[in-house]
């Protein structure tokens, strides 16, 4: 008995992937699946995920498997999976595993092209290949080994080209994807309380997404203390006055992701304060959600996020000035220190191992701003591409302490009303959703996590029960 692999696509999907890459490549390129990394000792792995390169063009999820793409293939013929033949003894610690008929029949790739690991080496015959991997030791060191290159920013970018728009059946999986999270999010905002623990909540979405054949597509961030951007563990407990951050998202079963955050009131309701800069940063992310269309330069997105922040700021008497020239000298990145989001799909950063060969179109750098050098995306979009729309405002105290990132904004700084937060331990406010690009004759721009409640009343609704 075989098991049953199910992917994303069917195979004629993968193997015209593969075609269209093939006819771009001038020497061979082998994509490889990586293995589970080991936690104390080797047999106490992290739950294997294959590389997500290897999954696009049709890379059965298996450990140690591998794709070899020839130039000029059909996405068939000139093509050969690796891997290792299944062992009786396998199945006696892991279950049936799949045979190459289930293998074939995923891949779109003939069973007498498939070959074992040790062969790759004699198929490569000595040829200059490039190797696109997982950052995985073991296959790092076997790439090493065979004397395998480097991806060239050609190689890159055959692969970035085809994997920023999403088809159909990509698009499937990450409303899949985009389902299980909103309700994770709910069940997270429904575990909200004053003396419950960031742990409970954080339970609680977990619980959730597995409910849903789902894993989280990164740690979630369950905290009380929003302003930090990425920290770890749920410590903390929940007490009245208190913001919960919750940024998390769902992977389902095809590697496909979303990411959601909402900020919502520990008692159920916001004080004057927060609700006045949560309001601001909703403003931000509606409208820059609804300004996700094609020929839109992404940048420009977060400068509209920046600039609507900025007016928040002021109408909250932490800015003096006019927004315009507020956001000219860069003020905002004092309260909202990330840019405005990135690409998503197969990866929650989607392509982000490629660098800003991929969030960057050839001849755009990053801005050497403190906060704005962190934007991840600067390219003009176009239909089929999906991104997160998150702005923010934080009151970072580290920020507050170093002099070089403060002092030059001194004229414009309410400092008394930002000690007054900080003070407070005000934290942060994020809100974000998944995004798919789309013409206007299409309905314009997706949200594909738009039915998870972002309204200041909504939320702290849902919070009080």
């Amino acid at each position: 008995m075989s098991t049953v692999l199910t992917m994303t696509a069917p195979s004629d999907t993968y193997r015209a992937r593969r075609r269209k890459l093939a006819a771009t490549l001038t020497r061979p390129m082998v994509l490889m699946a990586g293995r589970a990394m080991p936690r104390q000792y080797q047999t106490n792995t992290i739950p294997f995920r294959a590389g997500s390169n290897y999954l696009y063009f049709g890379g059965p999820p298996i450990e140690g498997g591998v794709l070899l793409v020839e130039p000029g293939s059909d996405g068939d013929a000139g093509c050969t999976f690796f891997r290792t033949p299944a062992h009786f003894e396998d199945t006696v610690w892991v279950g049936a595993v799949p045979d190459d008929e289930a293998l074939s029949l995923v891949s779109g790739i003939a069973s007498n092209r498939f070959a074992k690991p040790g062969e790759l080496g004699d198929r490569l015959s000595g040829r200059a290949a490039t190797v696109v991997s997982t950052p995985c030791p073991v296959t790092k060191l076997w790439s090493d080994e065979l004397g395998l290159q480097a991806p060239s920013d050609d190689d890159m970018l055959a692969i970035i080209n085809l994997r920023l728009y999403k088809d159909e059946h990509e698009l499937v999986a990450m409303r899949r994807a985009a389902d299980a999270g909103v309700a994770a999010h709910l069940a997270a905002m429904s575990a909200v309380g004053p003396g419950k623990h960031e742990s409970a909540v954080a339970a609680a979405l977990y619980a959730e997404l597995i409910a849903h054949r789902c894993a989280g597509s990164f740690s979630a961030i369950v905290t009380v203390h929003g302003e930090v951007l990425h920290p770890s563990g749920f410590v903390n407990e929940l007490a009245a006055g208190h913001l919960l951050l919750c940024d998390s998202g769902a992977e389902e079963t095809g590697g496909y992701a979303s990411d959601i955050t909402r900020t919502v009131p520990v008692s159920g309701s916001f004080t004057p304060v927060q609700r006045q800069l949560y309001d601001c940063v909703h403003r931000a992310q509606r409208e820059c959600v609804a300004a996700c269309v094609p020929g839109r330069r992404y940048r420009d997105i977060h400068d509209l996020a920046a600039f609507i922040v900025c007016e928040g700021l002021v109408e909250a008497g932490l800015l003096r000035g006019s927004a315009t020239e507020l956001l000219e000298r860069r003020a905002h990145t004092l309260f909202f220190a990330h840019g405005v989001g990135h690409l998503i799909g197969l990866d929650v950063h989607d392509c982000e191992d490629f660098g800003d060969l991929a969030g960057y179109t050839v001849g755009r750098e990053r801005r050497p701003h403190f906060g704005d050098k962190f934007l991840r995306l600067d390219r003009d979009l176009e239909p089929g591409m999906a991104v997160t729309i998150e702005p923010g405002i934080y009151l970072v105290p580290e920020i507050w302490s170093e002099a070089s990132l403060v002092t030059p904004f001194a004229d414009c700084v309410n400092r008394d009303a930002v000690d007054a937060l900080l003070e407070g331990q005000f934290g942060g406010i994020r809100l974000e959703d998944t995004v798919v690009v789309r013409d206007a004759s299409a309905g314009g721009p997706e949200n594909l996590t738009g039915a998870l409640p972002i309204d200041a009343d909504e939320v702290a609704a849902i919070v009080r029960g």
